[in-house]
Order: C-alpha cells, then structure tokens, then sequence
C-alpha cells in the first residue's frame, strides 16, 4: 500500500512519482553488524559498536561519520570499550552515547560524550538506572531522553532526563506500557514518542510522552502487526517505523508504516528496499533519513537514503510561496513571490490518505482554493519539472 498515487500532469510533465523513495548509498564503511548506535550531528551521521553473533560473538568499538556531500564514510575516534546494543542522541554539536552490553556480557550504565570537532569520547554522569542494553532514547527541548531496555531482572519501563548544561540526570514519569527492551523511539515538535519492542513477544502500541506534564498518552497502534527490534526516524513532522521482527531470530520485516501526529494516524508506505531485517539503524542527517545495517541472519553493511513524501524535489532558494490562513475555513490563498508570479505552476493538493483533491495550473501571483473540504492536506507546487515545495495545510 503506497500513500501517495502517481500523478499524470499535461503540462510538459510526464509524471511525477508521489511516493517515499529509497537509495543506496556507500556501504558501512565498517564491518557488516547489527545492534548499531547511530546519530547525527550537523551535516554528519555516525554509526559504529554492535556485534556478529553467527559463530562466535565479536563486539566492536570502532565509530564512522558518513558524508552525504561526498556519500563517503571515515573512520573516527573509537569508543572507550567494544559494546553492543547502547543507545546515542545528540544534542547541538556533540551526541551521547551509553549503556549497552560490554565483553563479559555484563550491562553498563556508563555514559560518554562525543566531540566531533576534537573527535574524543569522554565520561559523562552514570545512566542512573539499573545496567540495560537495548534501551532507546529521544530529544525534546534540548535534553536527551533515556528508558526501557533488558535488564538482569527484565524488560524496564523507567525513563530518566538528561541535562547536558548541568551533566544531570533526573528521573521522569515511568514509561506507561509494559517493561520491554528492543524498541523505537523519536521525537516530533519536542513530544517524545516510544512504541513497538520486545516484552515477552513484539508489540505494537504507541505512546506519547508530554515533557510539559511528564506524562504518557497511548495513541494508535503501529499498523496490524506486533514487532520488535524495528527501526524509526522522524522527518518533516511524520514519523516512521518498519522492519523487526515477530520475535528474536523470527521472521524478519521490510514493510515501514508512517505516523501523522495531527490526526494521531498511521499508513503503510513503501517497504524498505534493501533486505528484510532487523536490528536496521537510522539517522537523519539536514532533515533526511538514512538506514543501514542489521541482520536477517546475515549480517548487513549496506547504507540507504529515505527520501519522504514527494520523489522528485528540486526546490530553488529563491522560490517563495505563502499561504493564509492555514489553518483555514472554507478557503485558502496561495501568493508567489514576483519573480515567479507569471511562471507557469501546478498546485497539487493531496488528502492525509493520499487522494488527489485538486490539480491546478496557475499562472498568476495569487491562487484560491475554495474548498468544501476539511482535514489536512498535503500541497505540493510543480514548475519546470520539478517540485519546489511541499507543506501542509488544515481546513476546519
């Protein structure tokens, strides 16, 4: 099931593809492994520890930053010690990376930053909470998140806030579904979002956290089916998660499914384009997604690049568009700058479902779309070949 539909437009445009797309980029420039860490920190993305367990079970310490300029990986500081299944976040220009499970398979509480600029690793306060590997982690309002994750005793539910001005963690509301390791975690407008994982067997309930209130929402399932060790990202105020698997070393997924947070929704998207896996690691890097890594089994190396919503954008700078009021009534004015107010234009506008609701060839400085509609829309503009912006609107 796609969200978006393929367009056929008559105006010296042969079709555009509405759809998420994926890209292969440079393999991992690392060995082929699962249970990553991945961040990103300015225009850069990091991924580096996790393990193979095929035959015997090699830990590793090394780190890379990926470049999407020149689509090259270069090796970086090590971290202090070979660890596996640890969680990292970012915050500003450095990220911070912790817990996970060490050589003598013992979990660890302990916690370092990275400086990329100086590239070394350094200690930080202890996590605070029982030793875990497979906990998950998110940011809103400059502080990092941590919570769940396997224990000795267990799948967990607490979470703890992390200050990076004050290198102090405090202790938050506790995660409100079940304990559980192997999960999803991101964040979309500073509201923290936790959902699938392991706690006895894969779920799939979804779960809001408000920092504001320090408490948790259940929100709507992530699609039909129960998964773990999946991965997840957000971009442009959507959300994502796919892959896992039904159980450890079960049958491994491709499929991904896309959150709308304003009308607490979810769709199938495109699947993954590379091997259905789990243990898959994700960054988003400028506001774009890249996947890479896991095991079916196999392990992977490969590298892939998420292109949201629209396949063709080839936006210019000094394109301008506005529009008002959004959120509107019964209508909305879409105005272009002068420069480009006499060029011809197509106003695509798209249902949160994917239907097509209005296809408009304008040529002038200002359009109205007088709707008998209400909910939100996608619109896209399309000049000489290309999209050159996509936003949303609300009709009420």
């Amino acid at each position: 099931m796609i969200k978006y539909i393929v367009t056929f437009l008559i105006f010296n445009i042969t079709y555009i593809s509405i759809g998420q797309t994926w890209t292969q980029k440079a393999n991992f420039g690392g060995s082929a492994r699962h249970r990553t860490t991945a961040f990103a920190i300015g225009n850069k993305g990091y991924l580096g520890l996790g393990h193979i367990n095929s035959v015997t079970n090699i830990l590793y310490d090394d780190f890379w930053e990926y470049d999407p300029a020149s689509n090259a990986w270069t090796q970086k500081a090590n971290y202090p010690y070979p660890c596996y299944h640890a969680t990292g976040f970012s915050i500003g220009l450095k990220a911070y990376v912790g817990t996970g499970r060490k050589q003598n398979n013992s979990y660890t509480t302990d916690f370092f930053v990275y400086d990329p600029i100086a590239n070394t690793w350094s200690s930080i306060s202890n996590f605070p909470g029982t030793p875990r590997r497979g906990a998950i982690s998110f940011v809103a309002n400059q502080m990092g998140y941590v919570g769940t994750g396997q224990t000795t005793g267990g799948g967990s539910n607490n979470f703890y806030k992390y200050n990076p001005n004050t290198n102090v963690w405090n202790q938050i509301a506790s995660f409100a579904g079940s304990p559980r390791t192997s999960s999803v975690a991101f964040s979309i407008e500073n509201i923290g979002y936790v959902g699938t994982g392991n706690s006895g067997g894969g779920t799939n309930d979804f779960w809001a956290y408000y920092p504001s209130t320090n408490q948790w929402v259940q929100k709507a399932n992530v699609g039909p089916t129960p998964r773990q060790e999946a991965t997840g990202f957000s971009v442009n105020g959507f959300g994502y998660i796919g892959t896992g698997d039904n159980f450890s070393s079960g049958t491994n997924y491709g499929d991904m499914w896309e959150y709308n947070p304003d009308i607490d929704s979810w769709v199938q998207i495109n699947d993954f384009s590379g091997t259905p896996r789990r243990y898959l690691s994700s960054m988003v890097i400028d506001g774009v997604a890249y996947v890479g890594t896991g095991t079916s089994g196999a392990n992977f190396k490969d590298f892939w690049r998420f292109d949201h919503g629209l396949g063709v954008i080839e936006s210019n700078a000094n394109f301008k568009v506005q529009l008002f009021p959004n959120p509107a009534t019964d209508k909305v004015t879409f105005s272009f700058n002068s420069e480009w107010s006499n060029k011809i234009k197509n106003i695509l506008i798209y249902s949160s479902d994917g239907q097509l609701v209005l296809s408009e060839k304008v040529t002038n400085e200002k359009f109205t779309w007088y709707t008998e509609y209400t909910g939100i829309f996608i619109y896209s503009i399309v000049m000489d070949n290309s999209i050159q912006e996509t936003g949303k609107l609300i009709v009420r």
